[in-house]
């Protein structure tokens, strides 16, 4: 086995190694031999005029002669020969094009001239005519986005006051814009004072729920006051005296009872503080006729009044509490609708809020003349006896 291996070693040694030339190139070097290769033998390779080689040719002596030869003609600029892609472009096209081409000159030459004052959409819808050539023609806008943009225009200029048609075509968008100006002016938004709080407690709410908000916001109920109306309380002290009650005690104590008795004794007033903070709320509440609701909420704060004095630094607290309390206003309530009296409301008889320094009035005056009203019909039923008959 060693003395095979060491005879092929010795082979491989002494014989030379054969070298031939290899039939391939370079793709590099002969890019047109390399796409002629690239190219299956089943499928006709495209003729090339430039790849035919020409036979040689025998010169005569003929070709020799240089005695009648024209020397000027090879000084003349050759004229190249007309192929057939040649023939085909610099063919005539039809008599279209130029005229197109001449009215597209023609403008870009004399550009038109747009109307200024016109809206967007009167500028497209004007079409031209031989008088006026200073119109943009363009085609009709119907069925595309330019008539969407028109739409909210003319339901604009339809709904005005003031007809378009009686002014002229160029102040046509003047007149809408100006028309809804003056509609904006004249609206007056007012706020609804019906929906405002003081602290959480709002109009209409009963006793119960104006307890419960007061005290979430760390109020505490310092006076109480029940009440009887006027007619109730009279009507029951008649009937206590018919019934043998003396005594000025034992008649207010009669009538009570028999006041909370028919249901007709209330609470009338409540008041709440926070001592931390010196701010004090007083709710009044409508009768039981219009079922105890609060149609007053007052607001009064000492923070802003109880710094006294007159040097410089009580004058600096007393603005910067002052200026956080008016602007803690109108963050909450905004801007006020009567900036004179600062009152918030839609006016007449239904509900405001009136503000100042360290005060604020939350108030239904409609709903306290309503308890009246429904007070003064029921005392009319009792008193309702046939002493006239003129």
């Amino acid at each position: 086995m060693k003395l095979r291996i060491l005879l092929c070693a010795a082979t491989a040694i002494l014989v030379p190694s054969v070298c031939w030339s290899s039939e391939e190139y370079d793709p590099l070097l002969y890019p047109d031999l390399a796409q002629e290769e690239a190219v299956p033998l089943s499928e006709p390779r495209p003729y090339n005029e430039s790849q035919t080689l020409a036979l040689p040719k025998v010169m005569s002596d003929e070709d020799l002669n240089f005695e009648n030869m024209d020397f000027d003609s090879l000084d003349a600029e050759p004229t190249p020969q007309k192929t057939s892609t040649e023939e085909v472009a610099q063919t005539p096209l039809p008599q279209t094009a130029p005229v197109a081409s001449q009215t597209s000159q023609s403008q870009s030459a004399t550009p038109p001239k747009v109307d200024k004052n016109k809206t967007l959409t009167d500028n497209l819808e004007a079409k031209s005519t031989s008088n006026e050539d200073s119109v943009v023609p363009v085609p009709k806008v119907e069925g595309t986005w330019l008539a969407k943009i028109k739409e909210p225009l003319l339901s604009e200029s339809s709904s005005s006051e003031e007809p378009t048609a009686v002014a002229p075509n160029n102040e046509q968008g003047k007149v809408n814009l100006s028309s809804l100006m003056e509609k904006s002016k004249r609206t007056v938004k007012r706020s609804n004072a019906s929906v405002f709080d003081i602290s959480g407690a709002m109009l209409r709410m009963s006793f119960a729920q104006i307890d419960e908000a007061l005290t979430r916001r760390g109020f505490r109920r310092t006076m109480q006051k029940m009440d009887i109306p006027n007619f109730i309380r009279w009507r029951n002290e008649d009937k206590c005296r018919a019934s043998g009650v003396v005594g000025y005690e034992r008649l207010e104590n009669c009538v009570i009872q028999m006041a909370k008795k028919d249901g007709y004794q209330f609470i009338e007033r409540a008041t709440y503080s926070k001592f931390k903070t010196r701010e004090e709320i007083e709710v009044r509440f409508t009768s039981t006729f219009t079922n105890n609701k609060a149609y007053r909420i007052s607001y009064k704060s000492e923070a802003a009044t109880n710094i006294s004095g007159n040097s410089q630094k009580h004058i600096y607290l007393r603005n910067i509490k002052v200026y956080d309390f008016w602007k803690k206003i109108n963050q909450k309530y905004g801007t006020p609708d009567n900036k004179d009296d600062v009152i918030w409301g839609l006016g007449g008889n239904k509900p405001y809020l009136q503000a100042g320094t360290g005060r604020l009035v939350l108030e239904d005056p409609m709903l306290r003349e309503l308890d009246y009203t429904r007070m003064s019909r029921e005392d009319q039923k009792f008193m309702n006896t046939d002493l006239y008959s003129f």
